[in-house]
């Protein structure tokens, strides 16, 4: 009976010691939560025939009740050798909005934005510049990634457009393979989406 005891208790106290082992390496809800608010992703944008681009990230989110919106953005970069690359945090691709400035670009007005879906296209469909243009609604906001690395492609192209006091060049942005995406669908023309603000998605 005594040898029983011993080995009950022998068990007790090493379930007991296995467990606190078990708790203290395991992370916890909050570094959890901390360790996805810290995670960042590396996107890079390749770009062709469009050196000296400013490329710049924005994120602009309304709180549920649409009376505060929290606005992020980046600092614009260059386009070198065809690519793009910046590092955020991952939480802010979700609601990301994309704006390019093309060095042949006149006063327009607005800052170019790229055009994450076109109306009736689906996510992973491909979209040409043919049919870029005859577009007349776009989604701004793209729904992001959970990825710590991603390469996005980017088409940019010198188009005519509609500027501040006669028609001027200007550019047209979007992605060729459809990517999923956030509301609102805004109105376009000729494909080219253009922002005077930031792009507040849902």
């Amino acid at each position: 009976m005594t040898i029983r005891t011993t080995q009950l208790t022998s068990t007790i106290a090493g379930a007991a010691l296995l467990a606190g082992s078990l708790a203290a390496t395991a992370p916890s809800a909050h570094a959890q939560v901390q360790d996805r608010a810290a995670a960042r992703t590396t996107l890079t944008f390749t770009v062709d025939d469009c050196e000296g681009c400013q490329v710049q990230l924005v994120n602009a989110r309304s709180t549920l009740d649409a009376d505060v919106v929290h606005v992020w953005q980046s600092q614009a970069k260059e386009v070198r050798d065809g690519r793009v690359t910046f590092r955020v945090a991952t939480r802010r691709t979700w609601g990301m909005s994309v704006t390019v400035r093309a060095p042949w670009e006149g006063h327009t007005g607005y800052a170019t934005t790229v055009a994450w879906r076109y109306n009736g296209e689906g996510v992973g469909d491909t979209v040409t510049l043919e049919e870029a243009v005859t577009k007349r609604k776009a989604s701004a906001c793209w729904e992001g990634v959970r990825s710590r690395e991603v390469t996005v492609p980017l088409v940019v192209e010198k188009v005519r457009v509609d500027g501040v006091r006669k028609k001027v060049a200007g550019s047209i942005a979007f992605v060729p393979t459809t990517q999923s995406w956030l509301p609102p669908m805004r109105e376009v023309w000729g494909g080219v989406l253009g922002s005077q603000d930031v792009n507040i998605c849902r």
